[in-house]
């Protein structure tokens, strides 16, 4: 059973291939215990056909032997001899005078040990290992750093596996040997959680393939945390440590039997005052003072002295600031678990006494309690409901988790239903919906004595519990994670009882899922519903829905989401980038993750409308990503579709599709209407025509605030390729949405454009150059410079194309200048183009023989997309593109598309 390791495995067997080749190679492998040293060497040695493997490893109890190791490599020397006339006859004889002759000098051991490798080396390489160099005794150690000086040549390779190099027990010259230039030096950490997640899905005995078919990321994640990644340990929690308890983050995972004993060990074998301290720093938690841990432990006369003990004996590190710390997490684990319930009591109660504020001192007191304590439960409830108010959702939970504990289960039933009810709208409202499906998960489970937690406990729980407010809880939680049907089902059960403490969040909650499901009418409903209620939630944002919706929001307060929307609606994307910062940055101090990715990804469209494409690209996917993390499914789609204008408009066409098909994907499997139409807007953008019933859902599509309206980039492609009565159509139709089009310079700059544009297709060229300048007059001076270039770039190719071609160049490389300062890679280079053929400026150095526009035409071909993609992108016709490669393919001498993407990036690499 092996994972991981894949760069660790190459680079050992590269240099067992380089010793086979008769190049003597070192390697030092190090790393704490249990991190995999010994299964990496032996998995790389397995198999290795003709590889004589001398083997060798120290051992605690044998380190005072002297010459135990290199007797061990001699013994291997012997390994499966038979008698041949003369002792030396062969390796197995040298190895058998080794023994006889190395007596208790190292340097004669040493020498043993060399004609013994010299022997073997003429049967074919030979691999020594020494494992656990830490536990070796002295003499072993100078005698291999004796064979390792004079290993200089031949097929032989040396690996040496040790905990630490830096070990004084190591003598100094096979330290300098190790870490010099000439040995290969690994380094080995933990696994990854992916790795472990394997590891565990690999089985661990017949009972547990049963009990853990595989662990999710979080559990996984949360493995590699508490085990730093150590397969051993890992491994060992894996066997004692049910699903459903690595699945909860709320319980404490406790230390493995294979730490545990080293662990004990090393604390027995300190005094009392420094057992004292670690167990008051592990009641304390990391990175606790040093004074306070003192003042818990309570007798300590040197406070310094004793830390300095219990960090040599690798219990506890000195952090700056006099602050005290467990080398690792499964070190406090250790600790806390060695203590009795007594003493845990007693310490909690001693921490709660000098903690310096509320919470600590009770989730300390909490800790100490021996059974249900009603008093203490109100007290915890009520710090809850203080931190909540500061927007600390997280810190409320957990004290409300607590209060729930403390609750009699028989006694106060309701109570308890109501603050663990509570506890999970707080982890919901803080933004975790997975830690928040777990919770729920877990609470189903308790409650329907159900053996495995799954979303459908969840789903199952909502007929069989009434409570209203739970069923508000369970419908968000349904919303957020993308399951609308539930969320429907749920919320509607939660607005019959129209519970005044929670009416509006239920009628806010339903106002967003009507909104993305596509019922704009009900969502402005609903929203108007929440404001009409008397009680409002402590996180409602209803004039958000209304904005979205596309209703007047009259009263949304001045820096909110609806603002920004009403000022993007105005052709204001510079105002609104301000606006939404202070949105961004409220709801992050409020702890509202929720409103926070939302309006982050507001602000990534509106940074796209002002032109800020690597702030839109690089804010909206880590938005992507958060929330992703999060588990914040319904906010997918949009933000995946965000990330789409502002990569194409940079040339990143590949990056851009992802998106746009991943926006599309997660909607449809949603039935996220809204985020379906968002996901059609932007493969639009890309020239990709989709299917979805909602792309072509007439007002679902005009008039989005997250994805630009591709219906400008379709009336140009039309143009370009000859369809002018589509095009009048399309422009038609275009002007009778004026609502849902921006209001202003550049959006009437650009429908000015769009007509001069289909007039120089109809020779026009007098109107259409008057028209083109009245364009350049709303937008010139900064208003808008992609529509400036956009202008200046068709009035070129307009002039060019009636002979003047100076004044055309003029305009051109105005252009180009924007749209090289603005990243707009595909549009600066067709301006290039267009000045090549002015001639007015020296050709650009000619690439694979082929024409700058044939050139941009095989780029395009090699980043993988379609002739009408690259007709939209370039503004020309579909039929032109099929000529362009078809001379293509003529003069490269190919036939293939694939071979057209190998040849133009083997000359992207050359140029």
């Amino acid at each position: 059973m092996f994972v991981g390791r894949t760069a660790e495995l190459a680079l050992l067997r590269a240099e067992l291939s380089a010793a086979g080749g008769g190049c003597a190679r070192r390697v030092a492998i190090e790393g704490p215990e249990g991190i995999g040293k010994t299964a990496l060497v032996h998995h790389a040695l397995d198999g290795e056909a003709g590889v004589r493997v001398l083997a060798a490893s120290g051992e605690e109890s044998e380190r005072q032997l002297g010459l135990g190791v290199i007797r061990q490599l001699a013994e291997a020397g012997l390994d499966g001899a038979e008698p041949e006339g003369s002792p030396v006859a062969g390796p197995e004889g040298f190895a058998a005078a080794g023994l006889k002759a190395m007596g208790q000098d190292p340097c004669a051991a040493g020498q043993a040990i060399c004609d013994v490798i010299g022997a073997l080396q003429a049967h074919g390489p030979v691999a020594v290992l020494v494992d656990d160099a830490q536990w070796a005794d002295r003499p072993s150690l100078c005698a291999l750093g004796y064979v390792l000086r004079r290993m200089r040549a031949g097929r032989v390779l040396v690996l040496v596996a040790c905990r630490d190099l830096a070990d004084p027990w190591l003598p100094d010259g096979l330290r300098r040997l190790l870490t010099g230039d000439g040995t290969l030096r690994v380094t080995l950490g933990g696994l990854s959680a992916a790795d472990l997640a394997e590891l565990a899905g690999q089985g661990l005995g017949p009972s547990r393939v049963e009990r853990v078919p595989g662990l999710s990321e979080e559990a996984a994640e949360r493995l590699r945390e508490h085990t730093l990644g150590n397969p051993l340990h890992a491994r060992a929690l894996l066997e004692i440590v049910p699903l459903p308890v690595l699945e909860d983050a709320g319980v404490r995972l406790p230390a493995p039997g294979t730490y545990l004993r080293s662990f004990t060990r090393r604390l027995h074998g300190c005094a009392s005052a420094a057992r004292q301290l670690v167990a008051a720093c592990a009641v304390l938690g990391g990175g606790c003072p040093l004074h306070v841990a003192a003042a818990v432990a309570d007798g300590l006369d040197e406070p310094l002295n004793t830390l300095e003990e219990a960090i040599s004996a690798g219990l506890l590190r000195e952090l700056p600031g006099r602050l005290i710390d467990f080398p690792e997490p499964l070190a406090r684990a250790a600790a806390y678990d060695g203590l009795g319930a007594g003493t845990r009591a007693r310490l909690h109660l001693a921490a709660a006494a000098q903690a310096g504020d509320t919470g600590t001192a009770l989730r300390h007191r909490a800790a100490a309690a021996s059974g249900p304590d009603d008093v203490l439960a109100e007290e915890l409830a009520g710090y809850a409901a203080k931190a909540a108010q500061h927007g600390q959702w997280r810190e409320a939970a957990a004290h409300l988790e607590l209060a729930a504990g403390l609750t009699e289960p028989t006694r106060a039933p309701a109570r308890r239903d109501e603050l663990r009810t509570a506890m999970l709208e707080h982890v919901l409202i803080g933004g975790d919906v997975l830690h928040a499906a777990r919770l729920a998960g877990a609470r189903t489970r308790r409650d329907a004595d159900l053996g495995a937690m799954r979303e459908a406990d969840v789903r199952a729980s909502h007929d069989s519990d009434p409570h209203a407010a739970r069923q508000y809880v369970l419908g968000r939680l349904a919303f957020a994670s993308g399951r609308f049907d539930e969320a429907a089902e749920s919320l509607a059960q939660a607005w019959r009882h129209r519970e005044p403490g929670f009416a509006a969040d239920v009628a806010e909650q339903l106002a967003w899922l009507h909104l993305v499901t596509g019922d704009r009418a009900a969502a402005v409903s609903w929203a108007r519903l929440a404001i009409e209620q008397p009680i409002q939630g402590a996180v409602a944002r209803p004039y958000d829905v209304l904005a979205l919706g596309g209703a007047p929001s009259a009263g949304a307060p001045p820096h909110s989401l609806a603002a920004a929307v009403a000022l993007l609606g105005r052709d204001a994307p510079g105002e609104a980038c301000a606006v939404l910062r202070q949105v961004v940055a409220g709801a992050e101090e409020d702890g509202l993750p929720h409103h926070r990715l939302l309006a982050t990804a507001l602000l990534a469209a509106a940074e796209h409308a002002a032109a800020r494409w690597d702030d839109a690209v690089a804010r909206a996917e880590r938005a992507l990503s958060e929330a992703t993390a999060l588990g914040q499914r319904w906010l997918l789609p949009c933000l995946a579709a965000v990330c789409v204008a502002p990569l194409a408009a940079r040339g990143q066409h590949e990056r851009a599709l992802a998106h746009a098909t991943a926006a599309m994907a997660a909607a449809r499997g949603m039935r996220h209407a809204m985020g379906e139409a968002q996901a059609g807007l932007a493969m639009a953008l890309l020239g990709v025509e989709d299917a979805s019933p909602a792309a072509g859902a007439g007002d679902a599509l005009p008039g989005d605030p997250f994805v630009p309206d591709p219906r400008p980039r379709r009336i140009e492609a039309l143009v370009a390729g000859g369809r002018l009565a589509e095009a009048e159509h399309a422009l038609t139709a275009f002007d009778e949405s004026g609502p849902v089009r921006p209001a202003g310079p550049r959006g009437q700059a650009e429908r000015i454009r769009l007509g001069a544009l289909l007039l120089a297709a109809r020779n026009v060229p007098r109107q259409a150059e008057e028209s083109f300048g009245l364009a350049l007059a709303l937008v010139e001076s900064g208003v808008c410079p992609v529509e400036e270039a956009r202008v200046l770039l068709d009035l070129g190719r307009l002039l060019r194309r009636t002979g003047r071609r100076r004044a055309a160049a003029e305009r051109l490389s105005a252009a180009r200048a924007i749209f090289e300062r603005l990243g707009a890679r595909p549009l600066a280079d067709r301006c290039g183009q267009e000045l090549e053929a002015c001639g007015l400026e020296p050709h650009a150095p000619v690439r694979l023989g082929l024409t700058p526009q044939e050139l941009s035409t095989a780029t395009l071909v090699a980043h993988g997309l379609t002739n009408r993609q690259i007709a939209t992108e370039l503004l020309i016709s579909v039929k032109t593109v099929e000529y362009h490669i078809g001379k293509i393919y003529t003069k490269l001498g190919i036939g293939s598309r694939v071979a057209l993407a190998t040849m133009v990036a083997t000359d992207a690499q050359s140029a």
